[in-house]
């Protein structure tokens, strides 16, 4: 048999998809693909064809034999019959070889320019799509469903077409030799019909099961794998095992209902076979004794018999690579028909000019005008004014929620405002070209994300062409060259996943180094040492004074160390910018920078 069924990990009330779901719009977009291999398309089906033609000779050629040669005693003739025989069988391999290959050239490249094309796609959506879409979900697609996909080209194309070849050819050659044999022949086709759709819908309700306990299965896996310093530390091990035990045993008997409807298949093949067999030798001989037909006509309906049911049975389930083809088809190209990209800079004279003016004569001045945005229909800035001039350390503070990270994600351009004007020395930061924005703007993020790779390769991340001399010149000015050569290989430590191997402070001078690297004019510090120790604070606060110079600074913070940095400060609630002004006005007048600062003070004891 050989009916895929799907290895992709669908989600909880994920509903089975059926091919007639298919549209002609992702059709076209798959078909849009093979175009460019339409000659290969046809000399992989010339291939088959011939495979096909080279597999049906030899029971006829055996016919021949037997009643042209052997019962005639011509040794010469049986000879030459033994040879084409031969001959067809490497006919038969020769373009089995070329199908396959052909087949497997052209599903490959299709499928990497697809997943190429998939993933270039989600590269340049914006952050709003990636927090409404699950990254499971997102992997999923690319990994799982494209390579469904490459069952559908590779083995699915060769063997529907194959099949359906043999099975004509099988026809059309046994009515040809007797066709009152070939119909007697044909009576156990609605059995085999029947018990392979009979079988086929549970084996598919059966393998989705098993699909679905298996996803259960990995997210427990992954989760409790992610978080196992939490559950040993809460001493969760022995509750943790039940769970995981229990969605194990669940798993087990899922695989093992599907492996028992399967194991039905194979016997009811052989015994469709040996019916079909047991006829055609009752009626067939009977035909032969009477005179009616002759002794090879029987031999070669019986090697067509032996051959017919096998692909006659994989016809029937190869239904399930293609339904499992399909349901990964629409998922792929149901991403690849979001439109949730930045708005591009317009093309032609005016983005040169753009471009060459941030270039040339950049001013690292920023205006909010009047600008609005929201996550879905929750509007978290309103209608929001500012403007912060060129080399200016300006802070943001408010409660949590109040806009502050939002308005730090709109000037890094991670979404687009929905109302209203962000300029960026007087250009609206639509307008400039994104390769040409991401080298002006650096953020140091609260929550620091650190590859699997060295410490030089992470600060490096966004200057790859930076030496280690440059590397390790940064790292000193920011104090975080201290650590690194303490640590085991120095600056070509491995950090782990996410920077397991290393504390919060020292992820933090990483993430400090990282930006700083760029050498941006606008820095962005959100909530930079909101998660460090002291000691990492009061390094970086000694360091402060040389990494502001010169640049415009957006800071989001609470602690007074790093607001003290700051010239002016605005005060937002509720997405509304409510006063600017300089610490000493503000603790007199704001009310709400007022509580802010009590706040803080009560946090530290003071």
């Amino acid at each position: 048999m050989r009916g895929g069924f799907g290895r992709r990990m669908t989600s909880e009330g994920e509903k089975e998809f059926s091919l007639q779901e298919l549209d002609k719009q992702t059709i076209k977009f798959f078909f849009s693909y093979l175009k460019a291999y339409k000659l290969k398309i046809i000399f992989a089906v010339l291939a088959m064809l011939m495979v096909s033609l080279a597999s049906l000779a030899a029971p006829y050629l055996s016919k021949v034999a037997v009643d042209d040669y052997i019962a005639q005693g011509d040794l010469g003739g049986l000879n030459l019959i033994a040879l084409l025989i031969v001959l067809s069988y490497l006919v038969y391999w020769l373009f089995s070889y070329h199908q396959t290959y052909l087949a497997s050239y052209i599903g490959q490249h299709v499928i990497a320019e697809i997943r190429e094309d998939l993933y270039q796609h989600l590269q340049d959506l914006s952050m709003r799509f990636y927090t409404k879409e699950s990254t499971g979900n997102v992997m999923s697609t690319v990994t799982h469903d494209v390579n469904e996909l490459t069952d559908l080209l590779s083995t699915g194309f060769i063997h529907l077409l194959n099949d359906f070849f043999t099975i004509s050819g099988i026809v059309i050659v046994m009515l040809y030799l007797d066709y009152r044999l070939a119909l007697l022949s044909f009576i156990v086709i609605p059995f085999v019909l029947f018990s392979v759709r009979f079988l086929g819908k549970r084996m598919r309700s059966a393998y989705s099961d098993v699909r679905q306990k298996l996803a259960e299965l990995n997210a427990d896996v992954e989760e409790n794998l992610s978080g196992i310093r939490l559950i040993q530390a809460l001493n969760r091990e022995a509750k943790n095992e039940g769970d995981f035990k229990n969605l194990s045993w669940k798993n087990f008997k899922a695989n093992l209902a599907a492996a028992s409807y399967f194991a039905l298949l194979f016997p009811l093949m052989e015994l469709a076979k040996v019916l079909g067999e047991a006829i055609v030798l009752a009626a067939g001989g009977a035909a032969v004794i009477s005179g009616r037909i002759s002794l090879g006509i029987i031999i070669a309906f019986m090697a067509y018999v032996r051959r017919f049911f096998a692909p006659l049975a994989d016809l029937s389930q190869v239904y399930n690579t293609y339904q499992s083809a399909g349901a990964a088809l629409d998922r792929i190209n149901g991403y690849l028909k979001v439109d949730d990209k930045l708005q591009k800079a317009e093309q032609g004279e005016f983005a040169t000019a753009a471009g060459e003016k941030i270039k040339a004569e950049f001013k690292p001045e920023i205006k909010f005008k009047a600008i609005s945005f929201a996550y879905e229909k929750q509007k978290v800035i309103d209608n929001l004014n500012l403007e912060i001039k060129a080399g200016e350390v300006f802070a943001l503070v408010g409660e949590t929620g109040a806009g502050k990270s939002t308005l730090a994600k709109l000037l890094a351009r991670l979404y687009d405002v929905d109302q209203g004007e962000l300029l960026l020395s007087g250009i609206n930061i639509k307008d400039i070209p994104l390769a040409v924005l991401r080298k002006k703007i650096a953020v140091v993020p609260q929550n620091v994300f650190l590859f699997d790779t060295t410490i030089l390769e992470n600060i490096r991340y966004a200057a790859p062409e930076a030496t280690q001399a440059e590397v390790e010149a940064i790292c000193r000015k920011i104090n975080a060259d201290h650590f690194i050569q303490k640590m085991p290989e120095g600056y070509q430590t491995e950090v782990g996943e996410n920077g397991v191997k290393l504390s919060g402070g020292q992820k933090q001078l990483l993430s400090f180094a990282r930006a700083m690297l760029v050498d941006p004019e606008i820095l962005i510090l959100d909530e930079a040492t909101s998660s460090v120790d002291l000691y990492t604070e009061k390094l970086i606060q000694e360091a402060m004074d040389e990494l502001l110079a010169g640049r415009t600074v957006l800071i989001i913070a609470h602690r007074f160390a790093t607001l003290k940095k700051a010239k002016r400060i605005g005060v937002l609630k509720a997405g509304k910018l409510l006063a600017v002004g300089e610490h000493e006005n503000l603790v007199k007048e704001n009310e709400i920078y007022i509580e802010l600062v009590d706040k803080q003070l009560l946090k530290n004891g003071q």
